[in-house]
């Protein structure tokens, strides 16, 4: 092999490390747009991430804060609102095409509950807008990465709840802890947007029941059962 060659060779090889090596330091910047580019797919409403670190050799990423918007037709404020949240990875699944996720830890969550005057609210939209999108299925195409979650915590979640009933006043409501486990196990691994559908499903089902059981919407009463039969035939 001549030395123009050699030369050629170890330019490539140069510049294949510099693209390795910008990927690694801008790691926490991509899979934060990808939380935010997924979220926002399968919700329907903007999702953003504030601040994300990731120790590859730990198994851990930590993100400031989380966000989501409220749908359409209602206020500006935000529907929830995360920080803290902790994440432990399977070291060994790293560069497979599953990746298993031990843990996610999101306490003390904001949630913003509005209800209207048609009996219906913020929550019941986005819980439309995820069963609008067909995309989300358990069918995932051979080159997507998958994902398996072994357990997520959901705890210490306050929702402060109006209501077209009682104009003007917000009642504090305290969330029961949530837990989920084996997410996308059954199935060998789940795509990102399938495990997000399960998550806020599941979410939505606990905070509807919460605020049904406080009572800070007489309308929602009659509903809350339906959406709930909904919620458990979808599973």
């Amino acid at each position: 092999m001549n030395k123009k060659v050699l030369i050629s060779v170890g330019s490539v090889v140069l510049v294949f490390a510099i693209i390795i090596w910008r990927l690694a330091v801008n790691l926490d910047g991509i899979v934060a747009g990808v939380i935010e580019r997924v979220g926002t797919d399968v919700l329907k409403t903007e999702v953003k991430v504030s601040g994300m670190v990731i120790d590859l050799r730990e198994g851990k990423a930590a993100i400031a804060g989380l966000t989501i918007a409220n749908p359409d037709g209602y206020s500006r404020s935000n529907l929830f609102e995360m920080e803290g949240i902790e994440v432990d990875i399977a070291i060994n699944s790293l560069g497979k095409k599953v990746l298993v996720i031990e843990s996610i830890q999101i306490e003390n969550p904001q949630i913003l509950y509005e209800g209207d005057e048609g009996g219906s609210s913020n929550l019941q939209t986005l819980l439309n807008n995820i069963g609008s999108d067909s995309s989300a299925t358990e069918t995932v195409e051979s080159e997507d990465l998958m994902i398996i979650i072994d357990r997520l915590e959901f705890s210490g979640g306050l929702v402060k709840a109006t209501s077209p009933v009682k104009p003007g006043q917000v009642a504090n409501i305290k969330l029961p802890a949530v837990s989920m486990t084996g997410i996308g196990k059954k199935h060998g691994g789940v795509t990102a947007d399938v495990a997000a559908e399960k998550i806020m499903r599941k979410l939505v089902d606990e905070i509807i029941r919460a605020v049904a059981k406080a009572e800070v919407n007489k309308l929602i009463e009659e509903k809350a059962e339906g959406w709930l039969d909904k919620l458990k035939g979808d599973k």
